[in-house]
């Protein structure tokens, strides 16, 4: 088993001293999540129990219609090899938990309750899974193949996998 590691390696970093993440978002994700607590814990004992909202339909249809284009863009980026596949199949895996979620909480009587937890277990939340499998997997190839990549002369400039000078290929253009 690996252990996690915690500190970006020098894969991750553009070069000339500069990230492609800059190093101090990683402690305000982490102070957001701190904030978060004492929020969640307010909203549980303010909220009230029951809440009827303004634009149910459009709310519910609209997270469905994105949760239709993130599963849209997650096929064409599989399909395409796209590298944008890993973050695609992310966001998807995310909507589709957060539908489940969502789905479960808010049915009314046993029936609505029982189909939602139905279609969270068999459909959404294995859909999710895939996906997340799919994001690690892409992302822990792009990991392996790094190295081999560097070895054979391949650089990272402006967010932009570049071939050795002697390759003969030459880089796209803007």
């Amino acid at each position: 088993m690996r252990p996690i590691q915690l500190r970006a390696r020098a894969g991750l970093r553009a070069g000339r001293g500069r990230w492609l993440v800059p190093p101090w978002i990683a402690p305000a994700f982490g102070f957001s999540a701190l904030v978060l607590v004492p929020w969640v814990a307010f909203l549980i004992f303010t909220l009230p129990g029951n809440y009827t909202a303004n634009h149910w339909k459009v709310a519910w249809a609209g997270f469905d219609l994105g949760l239709a284009t993130a599963m849209v863009a997650t096929a064409i980026a599989v399909g395409r090899r796209s590298p944008f596949a890993e973050v695609a199949a992310a966001v998807t895996g995310t909507l589709l938990v957060c539908d489940a979620w969502f789905d479960v909480l808010t049915a009314r009587t046993t029936g609505e309750v029982m189909q939602a937890g139905l279609e969270a277990v068999l459909i959404e939340l294995p859909l999710a899974a895939l996906c997340f499998w799919i994001a690690t997997n892409l992302a822990r190839a792009v990991e392996v193949a790094r190295p081999f990549l560097q070895a054979a002369g391949f650089r990272i400039e402006g967010h932009r996998l570049v071939p050795p000078e002697d390759a003969g290929v030459s880089a796209p253009s803007d």
